[in-house]
């Protein structure tokens, strides 16, 4: 005679939340909204207004300002799990887009953030 297995409807819940809630981060998972924030990312074009940037891929995952413009980050990879902003992998599952004082695209990708970082400063407000 086989063994059954019989697992509680409640640990078969919190096991199916906790990988829906992984938003793909698992493979074989999709790519959930990484994978539409990659489709959408792909129409972004320098002298885009903010708010063509939100109508193309919705709202940032972080949002850094400064004196010279800002800076916002799109999660574009599905790698570190719950910390993913904190875990010193943003330039992998992340992708800036560089912003001047006219609330305008002048670039985006870590090379163009990390230079212009370089080239205009810190200076937050």
């Amino acid at each position: 005679m086989k063994a059954k297995w019989y697992i509680p409807p409640v640990l078969l819940s919190l096991v199916l939340t906790f990988l829906v809630s992984c938003g793909g981060t698992f493979p074989g998972m999709g790519g959930g909204k990484t994978t539409r924030t990659n489709k959408a990312l792909m129409g972004l074009s320098v002298g885009l207004s903010k708010a063509q940037v939100y109508q193309l891929a919705g709202t940032a995952a972080k949002i850094e300002g400064y004196d010279w413009g800002s800076v916002w980050f799109y999660q574009t990879g599905s790698g570190g799990g719950v910390n993913v902003l904190i875990d010193g992998n943003e330039d992998k599952n992340f992708t800036p887009i560089v912003f001047d004082n006219s609330n305008r695209v002048t670039g985006y990708g870590w090379k163009f953030y990390t230079q212009t970082i370089r080239d205009l400063g810190t200076g937050q407000f």
